[in-house]
């Protein structure tokens, strides 16, 4: 039974093979950063952190509802924040965390989804005040 040896293995060994595997993984904070200019949080659910993408996103909605301003603002601060969350992964800075296709086409219905809704309550609201002889 000369096959059923394991061979020792060092950590340091472990850890340059860990090393490599993460630098194979790298995120594009291009990438990124223009998908979050294009779909609000988008670079947030492609960096791995969909719930921080959907924040974004109805924060920026929300804040371009309210004041034109806080909502730019918060868009502007979604585009920076996946270009310096994907180079922090690229770093080791912070965790890799695996993106899914699935999670993208996932975030661009909740996306699509927020859009209509928002859409369809300004509709309401329009068709209210125009009722009421506000318009």
């Amino acid at each position: 039974m000369h096959g059923d040896t394991a061979e020792p293995v060092s950590l340091a060994d472990t850890i340059a093979a860990a090393e490599t595997s993460r630098q194979e993984r790298k995120k594009s904070p291009v990438f990124a950063a223009g998908l979050s200019f294009l779909f609000n949080g988008l670079g947030q659910a492609y960096n791995g952190q969909f719930i921080r993408g959907v924040m974004v996103l109805l924060g920026s909605f929300f804040g371009l509802f309210l004041l034109i301003v806080p909502g730019v603002a918060i868009w502007a601060w979604g585009i920076y924040d996946a270009w310096a969350t994907a180079r922090q992964m690229n770093e080791g800075l912070i965790p890799y965390q695996e993106t899914s296709p699935l999670m993208i086409v996932g975030f661009v219905v909740v996306w699509a989804v927020t859009i209509f809704l928002l859409s369809a309550a300004s509709a309401m609201l329009l068709v209210v005040m125009g009722m009421q002889g506000m318009l």
